[in-house]
């Protein structure tokens, strides 16, 4: 089975502050490190633009539909949504073919 991430891009909302959207990411966080499968997350902000990629790593592509279930009810992650224009989101999963942050990962340890 093959690793999975989940590539999220997005626009925010008129008079959306970029901290806020941080703010609101890092309360979403809370919710989506205790899902089975969670492996790491990261947010990038291109200002040409102005997208903002949210990215995930799963152990699984069925973690990962698991979790996007899940997301858009968690109390933990309405005041992210609420900040995103829906109509700018554009989601999709891909298998890994090539990684090397868990050899770097486990060299460190």
């Amino acid at each position: 089975m093959d690793n999975v991430v989940e590539i999220v891009t997005f626009k925010l909302l008129e008079n959306t502050d970029h901290e806020q959207l941080i703010e609101a990411s890092k309360q979403s966080q809370k919710f989506i490190a205790n899902l089975p499968g969670f492996q790491y997350r990261s947010t990038s902000y291109n200002s040409e633009t102005d997208t903002w990629t949210d990215i995930v790593y799963w152990d699984s592509l069925e973690s990962a539909k698991a979790a996007g279930e899940k997301f858009d009810s968690s109390p933990d992650c309405q005041p992210l949504m609420a900040l995103i224009d829906p109509q700018s989101v554009d989601m999709q999963h891909q298998s890994i073919k090539m990684d090397d942050l868990a050899v770097k990962y486990q060299k460190a340890m």
